[in-house]
């Protein structure tokens, strides 16, 4: 969304002021930077990204920042959550916000850009680890671990398989129930109500873990 309005006080010629707003609540300690294709938003270089400030508005946590552009200004940019020293926490998924000043923008304006943060759902299935992992329709005892998705503990003798569900999930809360559910007894055998329920972790992300038996692969199941 762009809210363009007069600024006061005296601006460099041809200049406008870009105003950057996203609400995001963070933790004790971190901080959130916008960074960008260009220099005055450090070139993809978090380091000398722009800090943003957090206001309270309402029960909501407000993170603003601006910057002074030439007229016709254009680039890409993303949002970071970073500690006190700019060392990244974590950032947006999904495509890249892009800017560019509509035209008839007077020098002396400001643009205000409000975003949302990225979580990338539309784009996540399209990911590698995501198509070839979690997406997977079926697992057989011979398949290699991908790190970060679902991880299975292979021992060539062993009996019984250790597998451990692992999901991100940053736009629900934590006291949400997530439940995988799929053909085997561990996993409910279709019903939800004897699925097996994940456990909230920290940084958005739930993890669950089962034993089954090497003779009940391969297993299926949805995401």
């Amino acid at each position: 969304m762009v809210n363009p309005g007069l600024v006061s006080g005296n601006k460099p010629v041809n200049s406008v002021k870009i105003s950057f707003r996203l609400p995001y609540l963070t933790q004790w300690g971190q901080s959130l930077l916008v960074c960008g294709s260009v220099p005055v938003l450090g070139s993809w270089n978090v380091k000398k990204g722009v800090l943003l400030s957090p206001f309270h508005e309402g029960s909501e946590l407000i993170w603003s920042g601006s910057i002074t552009v030439p007229k016709g200004f254009q680039c890409e940019y993303t949002y970071y959550v970073v500690d006190d020293k700019k060392n990244i926490v974590r950032w947006e998924m999904g495509k890249k916000h892009e800017l560019a000043l509509p035209d008839g923008v007077q020098s002396g304006q400001e643009i205000e850009f409000r975003d949302l943060w990225q979580t990338g759902s539309d784009a996540l299935p399209f990911r590698s680890a995501f198509r070839d992992v979690i997406f997977r329709k079926s697992w057989d005892s011979s398949v290699k671990t991908t790190t970060g998705a679902n991880h299975i503990n292979l021992e060539p003798e062993a009996e019984s398989i250790l597998i451990q569900f692992k999901v991100f999930c940053p736009n629900i809360e934590k006291d949400t129930s997530i439940y995988v559910i799929g053909s085997n007894t561990k996993l409910g055998q279709w019903k939800v109500e004897n699925g097996l329920k994940l456990s909230y972790v920290g940084e958005f992300v739930w993890l669950a873990e089962c034993v089954i038996q090497r003779s009940d692969f391969p297993i299926r199941y949805p995401f």
